[in-house]
């Protein structure tokens, strides 16, 4: 989990870290559902339409790293952390911290209320991402909670909430047990009421998984090792199988390997997981200004996707030169649904993907950050990261931009050159007409429609700190893939 230092003020100590072996000791403890009653909270004008680059949190601010998810039925759910923001726009900016989602039933064309999603009680919430189950329609959100009394400053449990209702209600479970006191970064996916998230607490990969739709949990320890682990990214295959994309970090996340890039593969209901390393890279740049962000904040990302053939793709963070605290650029790397994809050996450099030197970048000194990929049909996939080639000057402070690159074989060849998905909007202070000032948030989010429309999730700011001085906003677009 990161966070900005004032806004947020619990950061993670540890932002990213992998083996191949699998550790024999597993703990298992089953967790009761420790339910909140369902509410909704609607904190802002009923709908929104959504027309180019449009802002789906709150006016003032200060929303922050938001996830994506859409199902085969039209649906579109934008999960967000909300943090106090600048009143002055809307009174309702300067509510406290919360998880919203809000949901769109047309595709992605308007978007209802923001719901608020029952926290249990504790004070923070953040590290948010959401799932549908496409058997059973139902939606899942996880997310980290922390800050009660009684817990020690490092203490933060993962927190599970589901709706069957589109999003209008929801439930909240409480899913960590006590071998897991310290979690960090959640990532869920699920699957006819299989669900299956994982998090971290340092070197221990945890898995926590349901048979029953979020009843009843089963924590376990997937994998101990020696580096720093990070989730960052779900799918599942047609078998049921849950898969995993872990942006590990070595030691200290420093030097030159850095990143381990792993793959993790767990069996349909059943917490039987193993890991293969697909790739690793050195640290990634420092963040503008030196110690204004979280630990590793442009550190090791990435991502994994399937598409309908079975094939799985995993786009990482790299670094030009392969040097330490060099500009980063994004690769990617597949796995063909006809070999075992939890075996290293299956898996094949592909391609470079993002193309920041296209336009301006002189040098290749920009930044490309944040890697998120979605497969769609036999070999296509749509890739989506940040980066500031239109900076102005290039100091990584200003000219940040999303972009949007296609393939339809697999990474093989691209469509054509990247596209600017983010726009110019004059209300928000951040955006200029060369692009917002600084990455809010290291979590963003894309996925397809039925009706073939791409929809992307991003954050946008004025630096790492936000607050209401400097608010953070949730931009979301939707266009033809």
């Amino acid at each position: 989990m990161t966070g900005p230092t004032i806004a947020h003020p619990m950061t993670s100590v540890l932002r990213r870290a992998g083996s191949l072996v699998l550790v024999a000791v597993v703990v298992a403890l089953m967790l009761p559902a420790a339910r909140a009653s369902a509410r909704s909270v609607a904190a802002d004008a009923p709908t929104l339409p959504a027309n180019g680059a449009t802002n789906v949190g709150f006016c003032g601010g200060d929303d922050w790293e938001p996830e994506i998810a859409a199902d085969s039925a039209g649906h579109v759910y934008v999960v967000l952390a909300h943090f106090p923001g600048d009143p002055s726009c809307d009174p309702a900016s300067g509510t406290q911290r919360e998880i919203y989602v809000r949901t769109s039933t047309d595709g992605g064309q308007t978007f209802g209320q923001l719901v608020a999603l029952p926290r249990l009680g504790y004070p923070q919430v953040v590290d948010c991402v959401i799932t549908v189950d496409e058997e059973t329609g139902a939606v899942y959100v996880s997310f980290l909670a922390y800050g009660k009394p009684g817990m020690n400053g490092a203490d933060a449990d993962v927190l599970v909430s589901k709706s069957v209702d589109l999003g209008a209600t929801w439930t909240t479970t409480k899913v960590n047990g006590p071998l897991c006191t310290g979690c960090d970064h959640p990532w869920i996916v699920a699957d006819d009421d299989n669900v299956y998230v994982t998090y971290a607490s340092g070197p221990d990969h945890f898995l926590s998984r349901s048979a029953d739709g979020g009843a009843m949990w089963e924590e376990t320890v997937v994998l101990r090792d020696t580096h720093v682990a990070f989730p960052e990214g779900g799918v599942v295959d047609a078998a049921g199988n849950a898969w995993f994309a872990w942006g590990d970090c070595f030691g200290s996340c420093t030097g030159k390997h850095a990143a381990v890039y792993q793959v993790s593969k767990t069996i349909a209901g059943t917490s039987d997981t193993e890991f293969a390393q697909v790739a690793g890279a050195p640290a990634g740049p420092h963040c503008p200004p030196a110690g204004a962000c979280g630990f590793a904040y442009f550190g090791p990302q990435d991502d994994i996707a399937i598409d309908a053939a079975g094939n799985l793709y995993l786009v990482w963070q790299d670094n030009l030169d392969r040097k330490p605290n060099r500009p980063s650029i994004v690769q990617l790397s597949s796995c063909s649904a006809k070999l075992d994809c939890s075996d290293a050996d299956s898996w094949a450099y592909v391609a470079r993907v993002d193309d920041k030197a296209a336009t301006g970048c002189e040098g290749g000194q920009c930044y490309a950050l944040f890697p998120r990929i979605e497969g769609g049909t036999a070999g296509q996939i749509g890739v989506i990261w940040m980066d500031d080639r239109l900076g102005d000057p290039l100091d990584h402070t200003n000219g940040w931009n999303v972009w949007y690159r296609t393939s339809t074989d697999g990474g093989a060849t691209w469509t054509g050159p990247s596209d600017p998905v983010s726009q110019f909007d004059p209300s928000r202070s951040e955006s200029h007409p060369n692009g917002f000032e600084f990455p809010y948030g290291d979590y963003q989010g894309i996925d397809l429609t039925p009706t073939g429309d791409v929809v992307m999730v991003w954050g946008e700011g004025h630096n790492y700190t936000g607050g209401p001085a400097n608010p953070g906003h949730v931009i979301y677009r939707s266009m033809a893939a």
